[in-house]
């Protein structure tokens, strides 16, 4: 007997509604951010501007191909439709937290000193390696998950099984190709998660490290940076913990519903999980980056300076 576990409408709906609400307009708050970006204050340089707009980008992808999703899935009208949003979201969402990987990754080398050649290497060409590195990525994932939707929409057309050694002679290679590329593809996300814990401790040991030091010697220390440093290193650990809790799921997700007789875990609650680690992205997002909460402050105190002015004009027309 089978054992289908998901979330009912409503519940997702009362969840995720407002995620998706929150999502959607912080990123175009970022996308702003980083294509207006203030006159004066803090500026961006490259890559960094790029690794952030790319991680805004696919969290808008998301939150465009989330209604999709729900809506091929409640309506029932065409299981295509639903599958070629669910592909766009784990593309995109691939690409999310490989993205973040080299963000750590680049703060990584920007606050901790480098000695070894291969890292002073990738500094003075971080550039070039961060660019050329989102472009293997997305280039990896796409194909993986082309390959993937092709298995799939093979199955579902011919609606023939491969067990027990029936498989068709023309299906082979392709069912060859998804079972290999689902391994290198698990094993690729094993290492970007162990890349990224590697990182993100090694920087914040290097900045208690540093601190201790600094006050132990009774050496004064950068006070305007060290925070942000900080915050960055922080926030870096908590998409760690982002990172290693998603793709735990994922894995139980992909392994239950292809494998287990008895037990199948819904879309619903794949989807939910989802918009929790995209709405856990955004969030680290506007704690770490500086150039996003500045803007935020500005539009605070813009608005508290409008606010009384408008509480006063509405208090005159009164009397």
């Amino acid at each position: 007997m089978e054992n289908h576990i998901d979330l009912g409408e409503h519940t997702f709906m009362l969840i995720n509604g407002p995620l998706f609400f929150i999502n959607l307009t912080a990123n175009i708050f970022y996308a702003c951010c980083l294509v207006f970006p203030p006159r004066s204050g803090q500026r961006l340089a490259q890559p960094l501007t790029t690794l952030l707009g790319y991680l805004v980008w696919c969290s808008v992808m998301y939150c465009v191909a989330l209604p999709l999703m729900f809506w091929a899935l409640k309506e029932g009208k065409s299981y295509y439709i639903f599958l070629l949003s669910w592909a766009i979201v784990l593309y995109i969402m691939h690409c999310s937290m490989t993205c973040y990987v080299w963000l750590n990754f680049f703060f990584y080398i920007q606050i901790v000193p480098v000695r070894r050649a291969l890292l002073i290497w990738i500094k003075r060409n971080v550039k070039s390696v961060m660019y050329g590195a989102l472009l293997l990525e997305a280039m990896f994932v796409f194909y993986s998950s082309a390959v993937n939707i092709a298995y799939i929409v093979s199955h579902m057309s011919s609606g023939l099984t491969c067990f027990n050694g029936t498989c068709p002679t023309y299906r082979i290679p392709l069912v060859f190709s998804n079972t290999a590329f689902d391994i290198i593809f698990r094993v690729h996300i094993l290492l970007c998660m162990c890349f990224m814990t590697v990182s993100s401790v090694s920087t914040a040991h290097y900045l208690c490290r540093h601190m201790r030091n600094m006050a132990q010697s009774g050496s004064p220390f950068n006070t305007r940076r060290r925070p942000g440093q900080m915050r960055i290193t922080i926030t870096g650990l908590s998409q760690g913990v982002l990172y290693f809790l998603y793709e735990t799921y994922y894995l139980l997700y992909s392994l239950t519903n292809s494998y287990s007789q008895h037990i199948l875990l819904g879309p619903w609650i794949c989807f939910t999980v989802t918009t929790l680690y995209i709405s856990g992205t955004t969030f680290n997002l506007g704690v770490g980056q500086v150039i996003f909460r500045q803007r935020a402050v500005h539009i605070w105190m813009a608005l508290k300076w409008l606010l009384p002015s408008s509480v006063s004009l509405r208090q005159l027309s009164t009397f």
